[in-house]
């Protein structure tokens, strides 16, 4: 299985997801197989320890290596019996909207799995469809939160566990965007009365980020069910927003997308980024 990890090459910039566990897991191929088949029939799943060498990294050595293959799919995993650097985690999990404890636990987590796409399909959310279902699997191994590190995003890990019966595909294809494929983020920019909120990695899905200056905090759900509807939407009709659009919503005034001008520094993004008024 090693040579087969090896020649396993990720593109340049693969889409990738993390997980944090409360302890080191116990895993155990022919359970993540199990849990995988009743939704991807054929799935198979190789793991191994990983030898010293077999992974370049400048932190801890890595434990285990991993191959999870089904039809064009292949996802890569690296998991290390060690925390995830600080950075990320905080990044990811400090303005997550998860509860209080669990942004506790997320930060005191004892291991961590790194999952890559390596495989051929050719769509950028069935790409992510697969890194998911990997790891709705590996969640069962007690895992406390899954990130997002490009898209600024952490959520229960337990959220993409599916239910009997469940078709999981289909619920991961209809996650909503903001939710963990392109991150959504509240930021106080000097007037704390009146954030900005934005999202993170939309280019990833060949969609533009959104950014939004609220009047006030209450007005943070409603606006990530706006963004999550217009990406939605985005998507699903293969259209997209450019500046100078305007959308009419039919119950309030029209909205309107520019560009961000230069002074609104906090709005740089890969890809484009339109503002919402």
């Amino acid at each position: 299985m090693l040579d087969r990890f090896a020649a396993a090459v990720l593109p340049p910039d693969p889409q990738s997801l993390q997980l944090l566990f409360f302890d080191p897991p116990a895993f155990d191929a022919d359970a993540v197989t199990a849990f995988l088949r009743p939704h991807l029939p054929g799935a198979t799943c190789e793991l191994a320890s990983a030898p010293s060498g077999v992974v370049n990294t400048d932190g801890p050595p890595a434990s285990v290596v991993g191959l999870i293959a089904f039809g064009e799919h292949l996802v890569k995993l690296i998991h290390f019996d060690a925390p995830m650097p600080y950075g990320p985690v905080e990044t990811c999990v400090g303005p997550a909207m998860i509860p209080p404890p669990m942004k506790v636990d997320a930060k005191q987590h004892k291991a961590h799995t790194l999952l890559y796409y390596a495989g051929t399909h050719a769509d950028p959310l069935e790409r992510f469809v697969a890194v998911c279902a990997v790891v709705g699997a590996l969640a069962r191994f007690d895992a406390i939160a899954v990130l997002n590190e490009e898209a600024r995003a952490a959520v229960p890990a337990f959220d993409l566990i599916p239910d009997d019966g469940e078709d999981a595909l289909n619920t991961y294809r209809t996650l909503p965007i903001p939710y963990l494929l392109g991150g959504f983020l509240k930021m106080d920019t000097g007037n704390a009365d009146r954030p900005w909120v934005r999202t993170f990695a939309n280019h990833r899905l060949n969609l533009p980020n959104l950014a939004r200056q609220l009047s006030g905090h209450d007005q943070t759900g409603d606006t990530f069910q706006l963004f999550a509807g217009m990406l939605g939407y985005l998507r699903t009709m293969g259209e997209t927003f450019v500046a100078g659009d305007s959308v009419d919503l039919g119950n309030g005034p029209k909205l309107h997308f520019r560009e961000p001008t230069e002074a609104e520094w906090w709005l740089d993004s890969t890809g484009p980024l339109l503002v919402v008024e």
